[in-house]
């Protein structure tokens, strides 16, 4: 029945995830909407409605325009925020109406690839007062101000049910239009942490939240701003990494999650010092949907990590396998600790290997041209710092231009030779 909510281990997905850049980063471009739409317009779930126009929503005006009359549906008001940097960009979202079934849909666009406006939005991440007591994310609370004025008189005048419904971003929205109207219900697809404990649902409010294993939008904000929370961030945005193979590879993935780790460290110290101490955390528990494409209600922890593992690497398989041409496992064991660890000590490197090869022989002479040893001063000691320079002789002239020489001067005791 229309709205029934999926139960354990429900299969409804006919084929794995693509992994198609069009599919990925322009939904609404890739393939026709509505292929699935029975003639006569009825018995079709209001969740997978849901699903179809978050999909919609990425798509230009007039083609959102096309289809909603295709199959139906009344569209009542579109709804957009303010733009400084991309002028041409889909609508923000629009307001549509089934009219045999009253059901009013309020849906909003995720992020559009390339759109500045959007990637401001989610880079303003600091927890701000967004209603009284209710502390969220600051882009996407502002975003929803901008919507709020188009959108109110449609939600106020719904006279059946009303659904809010969004993908990534658009579900960040849906549910600040979820926290707004509370007779909405949600409905949202890989939507990430909007607010605190504080932004808190009617307990009589229907929500559903879909999500998908190698989803990592969901795992955005971090629950807390610490440098745990955010290494284990980046270390999964690295984990979908697929690397292209070899050896080479591998040491810049190692590199890569390094620098990772260090950047964690610097944005914990920078929201701690801002006061940035607010956990995030999610409306209602999530639909999981496995790497099989079968649906999950409030799964375990462990179980969602076990399967988001090994999502991982047949993902990473399936985008070109995993490094060619030597023992990842040696060379990731050698690379991963700083310098001076084991690697670097088995390779005579680092601060303990560089002192015992001076203990062993002193400072080495450099080989010959024939294999003996060359004569001359000696190599210096990397750990013995250098001598201070003498200070030199100021110049007391101006430099020449090149190619040109200056003369020199004769010598006092030979001024008088002839």
């Amino acid at each position: 029945m229309p709205g029934q909510r999926p139960t354990e281990g429900f299969p409804i997905m006919s084929a794995p995830p693509t992994t198609r850049g069009g599919e990925l980063f322009f939904p609404g471009a890739d393939g026709p909407f509505f292929e699935w739409w029975p003639e006569d317009g009825g018995g079709v779930a209001v969740d997978l409605l849901a699903a179809e126009l978050s999909r919609l929503a990425y798509a230009t005006l007039p083609r959102i325009e096309a289809e909603l009359a295709r199959i139906g549906f009344d569209l009542l008001a579109t709804l957009e925020s303010r733009r400084l940097f991309t002028a041409r960009a889909a609508a923000d979202g629009f307001v549509c109406r089934d009219p045999r079934g009253g059901t009013t849909f309020a849906v909003f666009r995720g992020t559009e690839t390339g759109n500045v406006d959007d990637l401001l939005a989610n880079l303003l991440v600091d927890p701000f007062e967004w209603r009284p007591g209710v502390v969220v994310h600051r882009g996407w609370g502002l975003t929803f101000d901008e919507l709020r004025g188009p959108l109110e008189p449609w939600a106020r005048a719904a006279d059946g049910r009303l659904v809010a419904a969004g993908h990534s971003l658009g579900g960040a929205l849906a549910t600040l239009c979820a926290v707004d109207f509370p007779a909405a219900e949600l409905v949202t697809f890989g939507a990430p942490r909007v607010g605190t404990g504080s932004l808190a649902l009617d307990a009589r409010q229907p929500v559903r939240r879909y999500v998908h294993c190698c989803d990592l939008v969901p795992r955005v904000p971090p629950a807390r701003f610490d440098e745990a929370d955010l290494t284990d961030l980046a270390d999964g945005l690295l984990d979908n990494l697929a690397p292209p193979g070899g050896w080479l590879a591998v040491a810049s993935q190692t590199a890569l999650r390094q620098s990772a780790r260090l950047a964690a460290g610097t944005l914990a110290r920078v929201a701690r010092s801002r006061g940035w101490e607010h956990a995030f955390a999610h409306p209602a528990p999530p639909l999981y949907l496995d790497r099989r494409g079968v649906l999950h209600a409030a799964p375990r922890p462990e179980q969602v990590a076990d399967d988001q593992r090994q999502a991982r690497r047949e993902y990473r398989e399936a985008l070109g396998g995993a490094a060619a041409g030597g023992d990842q496992g040696a060379i990731l064991e050698a690379l991963g600790e700083p310098f001076g660890g084991a690697g670097a000590r088995r390779r005579g490197c680092g601060a303990r290997g560089a002192g015992a090869a001076h203990r062993r022989g002193g400072p080495q002479r450099r080989p010959g041209p024939r294999g003996g040893a060359r004569s001359g001063r000696p190599r210096r000691d990397p750990l013995r710092p250098r001598p201070p320079r003498r200070p030199g002789r100021p110049r007391l002239t101006a430099p020449l231009p090149r190619g040109v020489r200056r003369r020199r001067r004769p010598s006092p005791a030979g001024r008088g030779r002839t």
